[in-house]
């Protein structure tokens, strides 16, 4: 089996179960914004930053692109909308964590969102198995670019070749495999069929830790 230096992971929808909440909150504020969206429109954009996925929206249903102050208002009511909620981390998360530190496997989360969600999103215990955290906020082209993957590869002395990432999202997917990586993907927010680019499919975090048992 292919031996790996480093496993990435990917952040709302591997990690934590932050998706239907990111969601449910873009489409209230597109709401108020005249855009009435359908949550599978937002997850096939997960991984952008809320910025660019904010015009990719506009873009495509025909809208005036706002100014700057329009765009960042609402990506702001969008945060604070958001961080009303609570989420919680997967079950089996921490287990897969937990196999890949007991593996002295290093290990990266990488994100499209803000660092600001991050510590909102993750608990202490969570974010002690990182060796490294790159964010939005750290880039300047988010994913489907290989960027973050590439700066997160960088920081751990880990070579695409010797580097396994976990997303759940096509264009996650993509940034993992231009940045040579190999990608495993969960279908926790969308089904197989938009995720084949991904070197392996899971159904869920129990398979993918069963897995990982056996073959990192």
């Amino acid at each position: 089996m292919k031996k790996y230096k480093a496993v990435l992971f990917d952040m709302d929808g591997v990690i934590a179960d932050s998706m239907h909440w990111h969601a449910e909150s873009w489409q209230k504020v597109f709401n108020e914004f005249g855009i009435e969206l359908s949550k599978a429109e937002i997850f096939k954009r997960e991984g952008m930053s809320g910025l660019a996925s904010i015009i990719d929206i506009i873009k495509e249903k025909g809208k005036r692109i706002p100014g700057n102050d329009e765009l960042h208002l609402l990506q702001k009511n969008k945060l604070e909308l958001f961080e009303t909620g609570k989420v919680e981390v997967y079950p089996y998360a921490i287990d897969i964590l937990e196999i890949v530190h007991l593996k002295n496997l290093k290990t990266g989360l990488v994100t499209g969102s803000l660092r600001r969600s991050v510590d909102f999103i993750l608990p202490a215990e969570i974010v002690k198995y990182f060796d490294v955290i790159v964010t939005v906020d750290d880039i300047s082209n988010g994913k489907p670019h290989p960027e973050p993957y590439l700066k997160a590869m960088k920081e751990l002395d880990s070579g695409p070749e010797e580097t396994l990432v976990i997303e759940n999202a096509p264009l996650g997917i993509i940034s993992a495999k231009e940045a040579g990586a190999d990608c495993y993907a969960l279908e926790t927010t969308l089904d197989s069929c938009h995720l084949e680019e991904a070197d392996m499919i899971f159904r869920s975090h129990e398979q993918l830790l069963n897995y990982l048992k056996d073959n990192l």
